[in-house]
């Protein structure tokens, strides 16, 4: 009994670690993915080869595919929020934060989390900072790194200002 209780309490942390490094190098695999496909389809639309319209239908397929689902589902709750804040393209928008390494299947819930931080944004004007509640739940909950959480600052600072 008490080496079962030993093997426990020494495997369990291993597992946890190897779960963790297992998700960063899917994320890692899921960036190399997008950038990709970014390039081939920006490619073709140079060239003429598709049209932007089905440049972003490919996109928003992708971004269906990351959350596992099988076909395009789009919220239009979270739309209409961010078109009275004067963002016309969400989908444009959601590329972008794709382009910054923010995980498709989290898109939603970043969005969600900006929502509030432009309306924060909105209300404290110059003297904005990111509630501390915000922060952890852009690190904790979501995962997101320094980098792309500066990222969502700008960016609700810009879309604030209505000049996104």
């Amino acid at each position: 009994m008490k080496y079962i209780i030993k093997i426990i309490i020494l495997t369990f942390p291993l597992l946890l670690i190897a779960q963790e490094s297992s998700s960063v190098r899917g994320q890692s695999s899921d960036m190399t993915e997008w950038t990709k496909l970014r390039e081939k389809i920006e490619k073709a639309v140079e060239r003429g080869d598709i049209t932007r319209e089905d440049a972003d239908k490919t996109y928003s397929r992708y971004r269906s595919r990351a959350r596992g689902l099988k076909q395009v589902r789009r919220d239009p709750v979270i739309e209409n929020h961010f078109k009275d804040l004067g963002v016309d393209d969400l989908n444009k928008l959601k590329n972008e934060m794709l382009d910054q390494g923010i995980p498709g299947d989290r898109l939603d819930a970043v969005l969600g989390g900006m929502l509030r931080l432009v309306h924060a944004a909105r209300t404290d004007g110059e003297n904005f900072k990111m509630n501390p509640r915000i922060e952890a739940y852009f690190k904790d909950r979501l995962g997101l790194a320094n980098p792309q959480i500066e990222y969502l600052m700008g960016l609700a600072t810009k879309i604030a200002d209505l000049s996104y």
